[in-house]
């Protein structure tokens, strides 16, 4: 393939041309170019297909025998936080809190020298986005953000901010108010708590509109844009009745909704089908998000692996995300530099070849409000693109290059 890229926005935009030609395209968007060529500039694609007039000057890469995609999007993270930074232990609902103010990525939990930002873990797996949001142990967390994985510094990275409120339904909320001997202890208080902040939110909304030297409240207006659809709740949730809820929730209230870890989410197709409501999914060889008990209760089937094929064929839209965390053996086994290779299990459990590269680039993308940029390999998108020395959905594939907004930010060691 041909492809030219550049630099993050925040950061003097590479001018220089760049094809990488003669290896398979895969755009996600279209079907597989052969012997394809892709041309970036300034930091974004300028031309994808069979054929492309090449810049003078242009550095060409030959890409025979290997594969080109667009950037793998890890659709939901907390790496890059701090595990006491996750989730505010004094208030189970802080709509006002705000990911981005936690999120250090120059080092592990904030050791490190600020610079250039590359998430090298992240990169080898050719994730190039991600999702980061406060954690699961409160019952509203706050806001997530949109990141890219490399850039000149923190602003450069930051693809949308905020990007989604935060919630959890179901067992991570009431195992931390126990620890600490406040609501909510049972499922009815986890949404009788929303609903009443909802609530106030909306009146918040009408008196401010009614009286615009009304004080200030940021938790307030947080939800403010959660209820003018300007931003979606995402809102985690594996049991059916935790799911349900959340839907009933969103109805209610009139705003957006994304269902994360979802691990029985195919007990409400109709329901997420009827709403148009999407799933972003744990990863196939862990979908207990979050290390989950998981109860006794027929809401509870049995999870199956066949998740992701079975509700991308009943018609939801369907993301597969690493939901990893930043520390240790607390945290779920998966990782954002594995993402590529465990979404491929779901291979095995009927999801397309097709289907899977979908569900870590332009789904969740689309999920994430940027699908505008990233996503698939597209004119006039991000040049965020990574060159694969072999199918991306094989074992034995390594990530050889990873270009963010037309930089190379990383390459495999030898």
């Amino acid at each position: 393939l041909g492809l030219v890229l550049g630099l993050p926005c925040a950061a003097p935009a590479q001018e220089r041309a760049i094809a990488i030609r003669g290896g398979t395209g895969l755009p996600v968007s279209g079907a597989p170019i052969p012997n394809g060529i892709v041309v970036i500039r300034g930091g974004k694609i300028v031309t994808v297909g069979t054929t492309a007039d090449i810049p003078r000057g242009a550095e060409v890469i030959d890409a025979r025998g290997k594969y080109v995609m667009p950037g793998v999007i890890d659709a939901m993270t907390n790496v890059g936080i701090a595990p006491d930074d996750q989730n505010d232990a004094s208030d189970p609902m802080t709509p006002q809190s705000r990911a981005i103010e936690s999120y250090y990525p120059y080092g592990t939990f904030g050791q490190g020298k600020p610079g250039p930002l590359r998430n090298r873990e992240a990169l080898s797996g050719g994730v190039t986005t991600m999702y980061i949001a406060p954690a699961d142990g409160s019952l509203l967390g706050g806001q997530g953000a949109v990141v890219k994985t490399a850039g000149a510094n923190l602003d450069a990275v930051i693809v949308r901010e905020p990007a989604a409120m935060d919630m959890t339904l179901g067992e991570p909320p009431k195992r931390a108010a126990r620890s600490r001997n406040r609501d909510p202890y049972t499922r009815m208080a986890e949404v009788a708590m929303l609903r009443q902040l909802l609530v106030k939110a909306q009146e918040y909304q009408r008196n401010k509109a009614q009286k615009p030297d009304l004080a200030r409240d940021l938790g307030m207006e947080a939800l403010g844009r959660l209820l003018q659809k300007e931003i979606p709740a995402r809102i985690q949730a594996n049991a059916v009745s935790d799911i349900r809820s959340a839907l009933r929730l969103a109805e209610e209230f009139g705003f957006d909704v994304v269902i994360d870890g979802g691990a029985w989410a195919y007990e409400m197709r109709d329901d997420l089908v009827t709403r148009r409501v999407p799933v972003v999914l744990g990863q196939v060889s862990h979908p207990y998000v979050s290390n989950e008990e998981i109860p006794d209760r027929t809401d509870y089937p049995p999870v199956d692996e066949r998740t992701p094929a079975r509700l991308v064929a009943a018609g939801v839209k369907v993301a597969i995300a690493s939901f990893s965390r930043a520390f240790g053996t607390l945290a779920p086994a998966g990782t954002g530099k594995w993402l590529l290779i465990d979404a491929a299990i779901a291979g095995g459990y009927g999801l397309s070849d097709e289907d899977i590269l979908k569900s870590i680039t332009l789904a969740p993308a689309e999920i994430l409000g940027v699908a505008n940029r990233v996503g698939s390999l597209a004119p006039g998108k991000d040049a965020d693109v990574v060159i694969l020395d072999g199918p991306p959905l094989s074992i034995k594939t390594w990530v050889e290059r990873v270009y963010v907004n037309g930089e190379m930010v990383y390459e495999r060691e030898r």
